[in-house]
């Protein structure tokens, strides 16, 4: 056993639903495979942790990916020993929860570094932790750019951004950065209403005009059904965008579309009849981490608000990673609005 490290560690599992917090052994960092331990800080609660607990999430398994957390071992020339970093949880890795006191990430040096994504040890961790969310909001607000360009959409006209969960709102908080006009809309009036009292959303999103039509659209609701493809598709204008970031699962069409594929392969594609546009956005590249951890670093603007700001009014809660699992449990069951952090341990 190396010594540095204890016999046991904390984490939590989940089986049949439900959310188990356990202790289990430490295994020396070693194997076939390279190996990189990571000693989490910090983890953030993802609508796709609460999916996967409840069975219900299509072909990806990286349960507790938004973490900020310590390297603490890693072969010489692969990463820095106690550098801070983020998961990205893209590169095809072997690892457990992310829930846990350590990680142990196991794939090709080329991979390995590729997980890895440093984090200026200013940024506090419970806006940090936000960085691979929000790094996933700007691939998406890129390619709804490079589509909007290929289009030839006028940058000015206001964009329609379908579902104010956790996704949504980091979106439009990046266009709204960028100098977009947004306007976020929902199926149920309660996450707006959350999302205003706490002061995350900028001040400039307006209310939504029943009656408005749009030329672009991003649906970012936790799964893509036709029902809300098809309201979607009702708010835009002839020649307009659907830019889909919803969850799909395979066999999801839709006007002869196959838009699981055209989301997970970041396809454009043309609708029979009406003419419309429907594109996909997928996962995250380094310079989305690059432009993220920049967001978060942005100072207030004019009315006061930044993205940082947003994270911080958004959060819900923070948690012990002891107490953590009853509540996994529950908001994979019941759902959650705003987003609940997992504290686990101190920076060090």
């Amino acid at each position: 056993m190396t010594p540095e490290f204890p016999l046991t560690y904390q984490r939590i599992e989940h089986h049949d639903g439900i959310a188990i917090h356990t202790t289990v052994p430490l295994p020396p960092p070693t194997g076939d495979a390279p190996v990189v331990r990571l000693a989490p800080e910090i983890a953030g609660v993802c609508r796709s942790d609460l999916r996967e607990i409840t069975g219900n999430r299509y072909a990806r398994r990286d349960f507790g990916h938004e973490i900020v957390a310590t390297v603490v071992h890693a072969p010489p020339g692969l990463a820095e020993l106690h550098q801070r970093v983020l998961l990205d949880p893209h590169p095809v890795l072997t690892r457990g929860s992310g829930f846990a006191e350590y990680v142990d990430l196991r794939g090709t040096p080329a991979h390995l570094q590729a997980a890895l994504v440093p984090i200026p040890h200013a940024l506090p961790a419970d806006v940090a932790v936000f960085g691979e969310p929000l790094a996933c909001a700007v691939h998406c607000t890129t390619r709804l750019h490079e589509v909007s360009a290929a289009l030839r959409f006028d940058r000015q006209e206001p964009i329609g951004v379908y579902g104010a969960g956790m996704a949504g709102t980091l979106i439009t908080a990046a266009l709204t950065a960028e100098g977009h006009r947004c306007v976020l809309l929902n199926p149920r009036p309660h996450r707006i209403e959350f999302l205003r009292r706490s002061g995350a959303l900028p001040p400039a999103i307006p209310s939504h005009d029943t009656g408005q039509r749009f030329t672009r659209i991003v649906l970012v609701t936790a799964t893509a059904t036709p029902a809300l493809l098809t309201e979607c598709t009702g708010m835009l204008s002839d020649g307009g965008l659907l830019l889909v970031f919803a969850g799909t699962s395979p066999g999801l069409r839709y006007h002869g579309l196959d838009i699981d594929r055209v989301r997970r392969e970041q396809l454009t594609a043309t609708t029979a009849g009406r003419t419309l546009t429907v594109a996909g956005t997928y996962g995250a590249r380094r310079e989305d981490f690059t432009t993220a951890l920049a967001l978060l670093h942005r100072e207030p603007d004019t009315h006061g608000w930044s993205p940082a700001d947003c994270v911080r009014r958004v959060t819900t809660g923070v948690l012990e990673l002891r107490t953590a699992a009853a509540f996994l449990t529950t908001a994979a069951a019941h759902g959650a609005v705003g987003k609940t952090l997992i504290r686990i341990r101190e920076a060090s």
